[in-house]
């Protein structure tokens, strides 16, 4: 990757190129409620018996709403079940390991209420790209809901009282789940992230809190709660994930220009190397599905589309690539099943001749 930053930075070359559509760099977005029920301990100090008596409230209090929503313990997933949440990035991974924990997940999986992780409730909404005023109307509701049947530990001072004082008085923490591929060839993405940690924004890997990113996806989140309300959070949050778009855009636009060939070739290695190699760890599979959504995205890639490739992006998670295969695997046996399930799966993706492709003339 740094042979290639060098190139394209080396390769000064006027071309017309496609406009790079801003749309394909979000997502999805995210809206998450932190909510405690008054006069109950915390669930980390909980004991099991006290988040029994937590889990049971909420549920009765969601299953009285007459909601087509599926309710759950923890403890009712096995363990591929609740790994395939956690990829799917409905539930975390720290309520997978609570066995008092539960979930209330909605049939279109656009809103989910996780019970007893690190506060009593996170609910969570849903949204495509960018759309975060979706994501937090689907919250809203539910959490509306929820303070209609139980009372929430709520003080004039604070605000709403959450076990991790960083999301004291809303208690809302949204993101956006970015694709930054192109700040990160030209170079450019760790100036970009830091002035994001200088805006007090904070910026996780695809998986939150802890997780590294994985194939240039980064969610970019509100780090203050307290002394906002949630109208202003989520339209600061936007208006600076606007901005990222845009320049995520542009440096896709400059590559295009400037080095052609370049990009072209880093396309056609990524696609040669899903469509044949024989083994493929997953770490691998996400970076180079994240080459060939960029190369979708800006028209170098034909045969599939962006939908196509983020689904395969989640496909290719050991949880996941279980289910497709309906038997538990080794590691090893993961990785050569997840190439097989790549070759399959992209046969019909092809680089395109392009216009703004460099023309070589052979003459004789």
């Amino acid at each position: 990757m740094n042979d290639l930053v060098s190139l394209i930075r080396k390769r000064p070359k006027r071309l017309s190129i496609p406009r790079i559509p801003a749309e394909d760099v979000p997502m999805g977005c995210r809206v998450r409620i932190a909510r405690n029920v008054q006069e109950h301990v915390f669930p980390d100090r909980a004991t099991p018996l006290q988040s029994t008596e937590v889990l049971n409230a909420v549920m009765n209090a969601i299953a009285s709403s007459q909601q087509k929503i599926l309710l759950a313990s923890i403890k009712d997933f096995s363990e591929q079940e609740r790994l395939n949440l956690f990829e799917a990035r409905i539930i975390s991974k720290e309520l997978a390991n609570r066995e008092t924990g539960g979930v209330a997940i909605s049939l279109d999986k656009k809103m989910v209420v996780m019970v007893n992780e690190e506060d009593h409730l996170r609910i969570q909404g849903f949204a495509q790209g960018m759309d975060i005023e979706s994501a937090w109307q689907r919250a809203d509701e539910m959490d509306a809901l929820l303070d209609e049947k139980l009372t929430y530990a709520w003080t004039p001072r604070f605000g709403y009282l959450t076990a991790c004082p960083t999301n004291l008085g809303t208690g809302m923490r949204a993101s956006v789940m970015l694709h930054l591929m192109g700040l990160r060839m030209t170079g450019d993405l760790d100036a970009v992230l830091r002035s994001l940690e200088r805006l007090r924004l904070l910026v996780r890997g695809l998986y939150g809190e802890g997780s590294e990113s994985s194939g240039h996806i980064y969610q970019i989140s509100n780090m203050e709660t307290l002394g906002m309300d949630e109208a202003t959070i989520l339209a600061r949050l936007r208006r600076i994930c606007e901005e990222v778009v845009r320049q995520e855009c542009h440096a896709r636009a400059r590559m295009i220009q400037d080095s052609p060939r370049v990009v072209q070739d880093f396309f056609m290695r990524s696609l040669c190397l899903l469509q044949n190699v024989l083994m493929m760890p997953s770490g691998e599979a996400i970076e180079l599905l994240s080459a060939l959504r960029f190369g979708v995205s800006v028209g170098m890639v034909t045969g599939l589309t962006i939908a196509d490739i983020d689904e395969l992006m989640l496909k290719v998670q050991p949880g996941h690539l279980m289910l497709e295969c309906h038997e538990v695997l080794t590691p090893e046996q993961r990785d050569e099943f997840r190439a097989i399930y790549l070759n399959q799966r992209l046969v019909k993706a092809k680089l395109k001749q392009s216009s703004f492709q460099t023309k070589l003339e052979i003459r004789r």
